[in-house]
């Protein structure tokens, strides 16, 4: 267990130093909430011309049901990315910075450590979730809104479960980023995902492709597909994740890490 320990505050480590997991954390934290807020802000003035027909259509209500309905739908897709980036680079980055031979002179098994960079990404990204909503409800109190009331928190509660599936969902690339040496192949997994998600909406399936049923579910394509959307279909995020983890970690565990 010590070396467990050891394993995971050295990957903790280097994913706090990493540069671009502190510009995803600002963007998703910062960027989501203000521009959620800006949506609202456009919506309710009435602004004429095509910005504020957009927002109205974007938000799904008014006042805080509005803007925690758009922050949670942001949330579905940009979480998805931004802990896709970030799987991708953890693990990709041995392989890139060439440090992937040192590993074997760690006292714990590289499966184990494979373990540790899965559990620090996931901590992250639940963490940056939470933060994005605090952020969210401050940018609900600067924008004058009040207190939030109770029909608000069943959506707090729908953008929080679809961003942390979404979170789930970006594990899986990390095999990518292994399989190919890089995280450039993990990145360019996460863009083919995206364009297939947007595909296998347009045709109506989306509800069955896991990638796709955590943003349809809180309204990316309005209340009526939002409704369709089964908890079964939900749940199939978590199938897709634990494979994307023990495969990534049998990889791990088995393959020769010194060649590149």
């Amino acid at each position: 267990m010590r070396n467990w320990g050891a394993a995971l505050e050295f990957e903790a480590v280097k994913f706090h130093r990493s540069f671009l997991v502190r510009t995803i954390s600002v963007l998703l934290v910062v960027g989501l909430p203000s521009l959620a807020a800006a949506f609202l802000a456009a919506a309710a003035s009435g602004t004429p011309g095509l910005l504020g027909s957009k927002a109205s259509a974007m938000l799904p209500g008014t006042g805080w049901a509005g803007l925690a309905g758009i922050t949670g739908q942001m949330m579905s897709v940009g979480v998805l990315v931004g802990a896709g980036l970030a799987a991708a680079w953890c693990f990709g980055r041995e392989f890139t910075d060439k440090t992937a031979s040192s590993l074997f002179a760690l006292t714990v098994g590289r499966g184990w450590l494979a373990l540790a960079k899965f559990t620090v990404v996931t901590a992250w990204a639940l963490g940056v979730i939470l933060l994005t909503m605090v952020a969210c409800l401050a940018a609900g109190l600067v924008a004058g809104l009040g207190l939030p009331d109770p029909a608000a928190v069943p959506i707090v509660v729908k953008g929080l479960t679809a961003a942390s599936l979404s979170a789930l969902l970006a594990l899986p690339l990390a095999w990518v980023a292994s399989i190919t040496r890089g995280y450039l192949g993990g990145i360019g997994a996460l863009l083919l995902l995206i364009v297939v998600t947007q595909v296998v909406t347009a045709f109506g399936t989306g509800a069955w492709f896991p990638y796709a049923a955590p943003g349809l579910w809180v309204g990316l394509a309005g209340s009526e597909a939002a409704a369709a959307v089964t908890p079964l279909q939900l749940a199939l995020a978590l199938p897709v994740s634990a494979a994307g983890v023990v495969a990534t970690c049998a990889w791990w565990s088995t393959a020769s890490l010194d060649r590149h």
